[in-house]
C-alpha cells in the first residue's frame, strides 16, 4: 500500500515540473514576442516620422548595400579555384553605397543650402504657398490700418483651418477665440522642446476638430488639414509650412512701403511658387545626372572586364568581342527644360501640367511617388542598361534592378495591404482606410484598390491609428461614431469589444439589458444599442477605456500593422533582393554561359574535323563505307 501510495504520487510531481516547465516557456515566448513587437514598433515609428527616406535607407543598407558586396565576394568562387572575386564585389559596393544615398543626400544638401540663401518657402508645397498666400492678401491689413505681422498671420491661418474643418462659410467668433489661443500656444514657446510640445498640443487639436465636425467619421483623415478647398496637409507638417511662409514673407510684406499691398504679397506667392518649382526640377536634374555616373565609377571599380564572368572561361579571353552584342554609345548630355519662368507659365496655365509638376514635388528630402518611379526608370535602369559591360551584364541588370524597382515600388505595399487585411479578418479591427463605397464595388474592384500602390486602400499610420481609436467621446457622434468607423471600414465589433475583459463585460451588460448578447450580435445591433445607452455607466465606462493615446486598441492595431513592416525591412528584403537575387543572377548567368559556349566549342570541333579532311572522323567513317 506504501509503495502504491507513492507510485500514486509520482504522476502528480512531474505533472507539477511539466506545468512549470510548460508555463516558464512560454513565459519566455512571450518575453520574446513582447520585445519583437516593441522592435517592430520602434522600427515602423522611424519608417513614418522619416517618410521613404528612412524606409527607403534601411532596405537599401540591408537588402542591397551590405548583402550584396558579400554575394559579389562569393561570386564563381568555385570555379575560380576558391578565390574571391574582388573585381565583383568592388563593382557592388560602389554601384549600391552609391545609388540609394544619393536620392536623398543630394536634395538635402541642395535644399539645406537654398533654405538660407532664398527662404525657408523653398521646402513648402506649390499649392500650400498658393494657399498661404491667399490668406494673407484676404486679411492683410489689422485693425491699425497695419499690415498684420507673423503672429496675426499665424492666427488668420489658424482660424482658416478651424472654419475648413468646421464647414464655416466665414470664422465664427468661437472659431477666432479657438484660434488665438492656438496662436498664443505656439508663440509664447520660445525654446526648442518648449516649441515641440506646443506643435503636439495645436496637432492634437486639430485632430481633435476635425473627428468633432467631421461629416463622415468613418472616412475621413483626421490627421489632414484643409488650408483651402483643394489644399489638403498633413497635420504634423503643416504649423511648419505656416511659421516657413510667415518668416520669409509676412515681414517683408510689413516693412515694405507699397500701398498695394494685397497686390504685393501676391506677387511675392507667386515668385515663391515659381522658386520652389524651380528648385524641385533642379533636385530632381541634379539626382538624375548624378545617376547617369554612377555606371562609369563602378565599371572603373570592376575593371576592364565583366568580372561576373571570372572562373567561367580563360582570363585573356574575358574581352573577347564575342561576347558583347553591345555597341558602345556615346554619353547624351541632360536636355535643357527651358527657363523657370516659361515652365512657370504652364505651371500656372495648364491644369494638367500642373497636376504632374505637383505630384512630382519632393517632400523634404523625400522624393513622390511619381519621382520614385521616374528615377528608377529613367536615372538607374536605363544608364546602367545602355552602359552594361556585355550581353551577360546586361541581362543580369535586367534581371536585378526590374525586380529591385519593382519589390521597393510597388510589391512591398501590396504585401503590407494583404497582411493587413488577414490581420483585420482575425482581430476585428480596422488596420487600413478604404475609400467610401468601397463595399459595393465589384471584387474585381476592390482588388484593384488593393493593388493601387498610392490611391485606394492605403494602411493606417501610427497617428491615424490614434486619432481614430482613442478619445471616443470626441467623435460628433460619440460612441455612435466610432462604431461606424469599424462598420463601415470593414471591421467587427464584437470582437474589437471582446479585445479586454472589462469592454467585453461592459458591452454584454448593454446588450443584455436589451435582450441581446455580445456572442451572436452584429455591428448594427451593437452600434444601435450602444447608442441607445450612450448615457449609461456601461458605455462611459467603455468610452473612458478608450481615453488614453496609448490604450489596448492603440496598442493591438498598430503592433499588428508594424510587424510586416520591420518583417520586410529586416527579413524579407534582405533575404530576397539581398541574396536570393544576386545566387538567382549568377546561377542564371552561368548556365547560360555554359550553355552557349558548350555550342560553341562543339560547332568549332565539327568545322576542324571537317577541314582535318581524311583525318578526321567524319572522312574515316566515309572512307571505310566506300572500301
Amino acid at each position: 500500500m506504501q509503495v502504491s501510495q507513492v507510485n500514486s504520487n509520482l504522476p502528480k510531481v512531474n505533472n507539477g515540473r511539466q506545468s512549470r516547465n510548460i508555463n516558464n516557456k512560454s513565459q519566455s515566448f512571450k518575453g520574446i514576442g513582447l520585445v519583437a513587437d516593441k522592435f517592430a514598433l520602434e522600427v515602423a515609428n522611424a519608417i513614418e516620422n522619416g517618410g521613404l527616406f528612412v524606409s527607403f535607407t534601411l532596405q537599401d543598407m540591408l537588402g542591397t548595400n551590405v548583402p550584396r558586396p558579400v554575394m559579389g565576394l562569393l561570386r564563381n568562387k568555385k570555379e575560380n579555384k576558391g578565390k574571391t572575386n574582388k573585381s565583383f564585389a568592388a563593382k557592388e559596393l560602389v554601384r549600391e553605397m552609391l545609388t540609394g544615398p544619393s536620392m536623398f543626400i543630394i536634395p538635402a544638401i541642395m535644399l539645406t543650402i537654398t533654405k538660407k540663401l532664398i527662404g525657408k518657402t523653398i521646402n513648402v508645397p506649390m499649392k500650400v504657398i498658393k494657399s498661404l498666400g491667399n490668406i494673407h492678401a484676404n486679411q492683410a491689413i489689422n485693425s491699425a490700418g497695419e499690415a498684420i505681422n507673423k503672429q496675426e498671420f499665424i492666427q488668420n491661418a489658424f482660424a482658416a483651418i478651424i472654419k475648413n474643418a468646421k464647414s464655416e462659410s466665414a470664422a465664427s467668433e468661437t472659431t477666432i477665440k479657438k484660434a488665438n489661443e492656438l496662436t498664443k500656444l505656439l508663440t509664447e514657446q520660445v525654446d526648442k522642446k518648449g516649441t515641440k510640445e506646443a506643435i503636439k498640443q495645436i496637432s492634437e487639436e486639430f485632430i481633435n476638430i476635425s473627428k468633432k465636425y467631421a461629416d463622415d467619421a468613418a472616412h475621413t483623415d483626421f490627421t489632414t488639414v484643409k488650408l483651402a478647398e483643394n489644399t489638403s496637409v498633413p497635420v504634423k507638417d503643416v504649423i511648419n509650412y505656416i511659421t516657413s511662409y510667415a518668416d520669409d514673407v509676412v515681414e517683408k510684406v510689413r516693412t515694405s512701403n507699397t500701398p498695394n499691398i494685397e497686390g504685393l504679397i501676391k506677387n511675392i506667392a507667386n515668385k515663391k511658387v515659381i522658386g520652389r518649382f524651380a528648385m524641385n526640377t533642379l533636385m530632381f536634374a541634379a539626382v538624375m545626372t548624378f545617376l547617369q555616373v554612377i555606371p562609369k565609377l563602378y565599371n572603373k571599380a570592376e575593371g576592364k572586364e565583366n568580372a561576373g564572368l571570372k572562373g567561367l572561361m580563360k582570363e585573356e579571353t574575358l574581352n573577347d568581342s564575342s561576347l558583347n552584342d553591345i555597341k558602345p554609345k556615346e554619353n547624351k548630355s541632360v536636355p535643357s527644360f527651358g527657363s523657370a519662368a516659361s515652365f512657370a507659365n504652364k505651371l500656372t496655365g495648364s491644369s494638367l501640367f500642373g497636376k504632374i509638376a505637383q505630384g512630382a514635388e519632393f517632400e523634404g528630402c523625400n522624393v513622390s511617388f511619381p519621382l520614385l518611379l521616374a528615377i528608377m526608370g529613367f536615372g538607374i535602369l536605363m544608364p546602367r542598361t545602355i552602359q552594361a559591360k556585355d550581353k551577360y551584364d546586361r541581362e543580369e541588370i535586367l534581371r536585378r534592378d526590374v525586380t529591385t524597382c519593382t519589390v521597393m515600388c510597388f510589391a512591398e505595399k501590396e504585401l503590407r495591404k494583404g497582411f493587413s487585411k488577414f490581420n483585420e479578418n482575425k482581430s476585428g479591427l480596422v488596420l487600413a482606410a478604404k475609400e467610401a463605397g468601397f463595399k459595393t464595388k465589384s471584387p474585381l474592384k476592390r482588388l484593384f484598390d488593393y493593388l493601387r500602390p498610392i490611391k485606394g486602400v492605403r494602411v493606417l499610420s501610427t497617428d491615424q491609428i490614434i486619432s481614430k481609436y482613442s478619445g471616443l467621446d470626441n467623435y460628433r457622434d460619440g460612441i455612435k461614431g466610432f462604431c461606424d468607423f469599424i462598420s463601415q471600414q470593414g471591421g467587427n465589433l464584437r470582437k474589437v469589444f471582446s479585445l479586454t475583459e472589462e469592454s467585453k463585460s461592459l458591452v454584454e451588460s448593454a446588450l443584455q439589458k436589451e435582450g441581446s448578447s455580445l456572442s451572436n450580435a452584429d455591428n448594427a445591433t451593437i452600434t444601435a444599442i450602444l447608442e441607445k445607452a450612450k448615457n449609461s455607466d456601461e458605455v462611459k465606462k467603455l468610452v473612458k477605456l478608450f481615453e488614453d493615446k496609448n490604450n489596448p486598441w492603440v496598442t493591438k492595431a498598430k503592433t499588428l500593422n508594424a510587424r510586416f513592416t520591420a518583417l520586410s525591412v529586416i527579413v524579407l528584403v534582405p533575404a530576397f533582393l539581398g541574396f536570393f537575387l544576386p545566387w538567382f543572377n549568377e546561377k542564371t548567368t552561368k548556365r547560360k554561359f555554359t550553355e552557349e559556349h558548350t555550342v560553341k566549342n562543339n560547332d568549332t570541333k565539327i568545322n576542324n574535323n571537317f577541314l582535318a579532311g581524311n583525318n578526321s572522323e567524319l572522312f574515316s567513317d566515309i572512307a571505310n563505307f566506300t572500301k
